[in-house]
């Protein structure tokens, strides 16, 4: 009997342990439970390609702003950044947002950046918001663009945003282009 009863522990043991790791991985983000969700077979319901049609306003991963638009099934999600991954969401439209302050400044490297305030006037905490403007040189040509993110901003509450740093020799003025909500 004591024989049996060791292989069973050692079994348990075992089972535990796997359990154990399984549940660290998770925490880590190495994985997540949409790992073990099963993708949608192939064809055209099934597949993960990239907006065929531009959606105004609203920055692409190729920008750098970390919104990337995905059509899955014939619906449009959008992939957004997060220190931890990838989050999947949908735009919301509508969100009341107050701009208090915008302005052209320069950082402790000397390159310029646009930084201000944003209120949310929901009564809501709005998950992600990603305010993005264009710059512009002398001749008004639009040179690139610069933007800002912030996650889970509560209803009432200031966002200090500072946008990322850019060095564009010909760079005059900036006109903010838009926001991303979700």
């Amino acid at each position: 009997m004591r024989g049996v009863g060791m292989k069973v522990w050692r079994n348990i043991h075992w089972l535990m342990l796997f359990v154990a790791m399984a549940v660290l991985l998770s925490f880590s983000g190495c994985i997540s439970p949409q790992d073990f969700v099963a993708e949608p077979g192939p064809g055209p319901t099934g597949t993960l390609t990239p907006a065929t049609t531009p959606t105004a306003g609203i920055p692409t991963e190729e920008g750098g702003i970390g919104v990337l638009p995905v059509v899955r099934g014939g619906t449009s999600q959008y992939f957004v950044k997060m220190p931890y991954g990838y989050m999947v969401t949908s735009p919301t439209t509508g969100v009341r947002l107050s701009v208090i302050e915008i302005k052209d400044d320069l950082d402790a490297t000397g390159q310029r950046v646009i930084s201000g305030k944003i209120k949310n006037d929901e009564n809501y905490r709005i998950d992600h918001i990603t305010v993005y403007f264009n710059l512009y040189n002398s001749n008004g040509n639009l040179i690139g663009n610069a933007y800002a993110s912030v996650n889970s901003l509560g209803p009432g509450k200031v966002w200090r945003f500072t946008t990322n740093p850019f060095a564009y020799k010909d760079y005059q003025y900036y006109e903010m282009a838009g926001t991303f909500t979700a």
